[in-house]
């Protein structure tokens, strides 16, 4: 290529570059829109209000990771994707948690809502298993459980057998090693530790296939269960 015309190409695309971030800096990227996408539980006006954006800044001043942070504190909010969407728009994306169980404030009825790692939705709520006699006082919306009995009930319900998960009234947990359930007619299954959880699913469901009624069933050594008749 000739001298002249590399020069030419040159200047070509400096003015091309100058151009495309004058523009990018231009005061005509003021920001007009936030819109929230994805959010079923977290209203729209919470995402805003946690985005805390204002009308008429600049596209360039909107730090996309400082977005998606702010937002995802919100406590029903995972995380948050942050997009600038020219000329004035930014969208934010949520992807929200899912509710997993109900815990239950020590003797008391108060109860939370909450995910699967113990995060703290909503007060109460409905048509989600129930964990009761944690060690816990009190909770908020945000905060993350991380006593060692919720997450041992946790388990306990990851590995509870689907054709009884209809029969569940709730689940014991003052402690790791002292998990019961109760079923809707009031059997009592004692679990123990959550360990085993396999070998002692299969003695409770061979016991309850028999269907004779029982008080309660202990499972605490699965090579040794026993089982109260009612």
């Amino acid at each position: 290529m000739k001298p002249r015309r590399v020069l030419v190409a040159a200047g070509t695309a400096l003015a091309l570059g100058g151009a495309a971030f004058g523009f990018w800096n231009s005061s005509w990227l003021k920001l007009e829109t936030v819109q929230v996408t994805g959010n079923h539980h977290a209203t729209t006006q919470q995402v805003q209000a946690a985005a805390a954006l204002d009308p008429g800044m600049r596209l360039t001043a909107v730090s996309g990771p400082a977005v998606s942070a702010r937002v995802s504190a919100l406590p029903w909010v995972a995380d948050a994707t942050v997009t600038h969407v020219l000329p004035s728009r930014i969208r934010i994306s949520v992807r929200e948690r899912t509710p997993a169980a109900l815990v239950q404030v020590g003797a008391g009825a108060h109860t939370y809502l909450v995910d699967h790692s113990g995060v703290v939705l909503q007060d109460g709520g409905a048509g989600y298993p129930l964990i009761a006699a944690l060690p816990l006082a009190i909770s908020y919306p945000g905060d993350r459980l991380s006593l060692p009995a919720f997450r041992a009930a946790v388990g306990l319900l990851d590995a509870f057998p689907p054709d009884l998960k209809l029969r569940l009234a709730w689940v014991n947990a003052p402690s790791p090693d002292l998990l019961s359930v109760i079923l809707t007619d009031r059997t009592t299954i004692i679990y123990g530790t959550p360990d085993s959880l396999g070998e002692k699913n299969y003695d409770v469901m061979t016991l309850l296939a028999t269907g004779k009624p029982y008080a309660s069933i202990d499972v605490r050594s699965p090579t040794h269960p026993a089982a109260s008749p009612r």
